[in-house]
């Protein structure tokens, strides 16, 4: 095994860039609220141009209309260029149980829920009946893992993993409404676009990473992000 490779922080406390300071990576996602994380070979990282394309078709509605979706994202040849710099990846995963199963739920109403962005009335702890409190658990999950994604971002570089890139899962839901084209973003240090927008096949990449989930989900909604390090 290669040795590690070892930083001396301003404070003059040496901390790992190898295999122990990758294990810590992980644990310090776990500890903070990752459902599941596990580092694997950057290279098992799956980049398909037949992802990105499902940005168009069907069109999603944040298509060129939010700043952390395509086109306004590296393209898919940008992104598999910057990958092969990378040694390794953590998957990061949330999830949300579901107290219906997926056949009970209108698909369109489901997409038209999810696109509003709207939390607030779980936070009120207003009464939601099952379907409706499932979605919001869903949405809730997502914006959990963005925060997660950048915490563990965050943790990496104050690690000595200077490069470290987070990807998130789903549009970003950081604001009710994005600032939109023509417009700076609001919250660009946290603000991250999706693996699927940049191209990487969310599915096999988390087989690849021993965290499978089911597609379409069953019982639960998982939400899987990505933070490469160098």
């Amino acid at each position: 095994m290669p040795s590690a490779r070892r930083v001396v922080t301003t404070t003059g406390k040496k901390k790992s860039t190898g295999p122990e300071g990758v294990g810590q990576v992980v644990q310090f996602a776990l500890d903070k609220g990752a459902w599941r994380a596990k580092a694997f070979s950057a290279k098992k990282v799956v980049v398909d141009e037949r992802v990105r394309i499902k940005c168009q078709i069907p069109l999603c509605p944040h298509y060129n209309s939010t700043l952390t979706c395509p086109p306004n994202v590296p393209t898919v040849d940008e992104f598999r260029t910057v990958l092969r710099l990378y040694k390794t990846a953590v998957l990061l995963q949330t999830r949300a149980p579901l107290t219906l199963s997926m056949d009970d739920f209108n698909k369109e109403e489901v997409l038209k829920f999810l696109a509003s962005r709207n939390t607030s009335s779980l936070q009120k702890g207003g009464e939601l009946d099952k379907a409706q409190k499932d979605m919001e658990d869903v949405k809730l999950q997502s914006i959990r893992l963005h925060k997660l994604v950048n915490e563990v971002e965050a943790h990496a570089v104050s690690m000595g993993f200077h490069y470290a890139l987070g990807l998130i899962g789903g549009d970003c839901m950081l604001c009710p409404k994005c600032a939109g084209l023509g417009a700076a973003c609001r919250r660009p240090y946290q603000a991250r676009p999706s693996m699927e927008g940049i191209g990487i096949d969310v599915v096999k990449t988390s087989w690849n990473a021993g965290l499978s989930f089911d597609i379409p989900p069953k019982h639960e909604v998982v939400w899987s992000g990505l933070v490469l390090i160098e």
